[in-house]
């Protein structure tokens, strides 16, 4: 487990740390002197295969980003969240995808994987849709940052002529969520065209 030293009140458990946005949260939350909870697959942490052991890892952790991307782990995670925490007060984002909306798909990309990729990151986005409905007077909160192409090693070589986020800025728009005094249910992150 990768753990900085900081306040134990202030602890953040991120499912898929060690890469890309991912990273790029964790080291920012380190940087605000929190404890970072990393839960990947490089640590024994498997998205589809650990959640129970994912879970046990939660329980004193205010903010939680699940990130990592394995078919649908995270829908299966956020419901296993959902379930134990409806009446705590914990904050989760939940990292989808503008590939998960009708106008974010490339549909020039057949791709099976891809192809996958769309399909459960669309129903991930419904779900937290009605989530974030049956929360609206509960403690817990679920926020869905929805990035566009964010220049990763994931995307190396994909969609050269798309202008790319960068994992940082994904970073703060999850800050802005877990901070905000308003209740931000979704950010769509999308880089102009200069």
């Amino acid at each position: 487990m990768f753990m900085s030293q900081g306040n134990k009140k202030n602890k953040i458990a991120i499912i898929g740390h060690t890469r890309g946005i991912g990273k790029a949260i964790a080291d920012l939350y380190q940087k605000k002197k929190y404890t970072v909870v990393g839960l990947s697959s490089s640590n024994g942490y498997d998205l589809q295969c650990s959640q129970v052991e994912i879970m046990e890892q939660l329980d004193d952790c205010r903010l939680i980003v699940i990130n990592a991307y394995v078919g649908g782990g995270q829908m299966t995670l956020l419901k296993r969240i959902y379930g134990k925490y409806l009446f705590e007060n914990k904050k989760v984002v939940v990292i989808t995808s503008t590939s998960g909306t009708p106008i974010g798909a490339d549909e020039e990309l057949d791709n099976p994987e891809y192809m996958d990729y769309c399909k459960n990151k669309k129903i991930l986005i419904g779900y937290i849709e009605e989530l974030q409905q049956e929360l609206f007077n509960k403690p817990l909160s679920i926020y869905d940052v929805c990035p566009d192409v964010v220049d990763t090693d994931m995307t190396k070589g994909l969609w050269e002529d798309l202008p790319k986020l960068k994992a940082d800025e994904v970073a703060e728009a999850v800050r802005y969520c877990f901070e905000s005094t308003f209740n931000v249910n979704k950010i769509v992150m999308q880089k102009n065209v200069k």
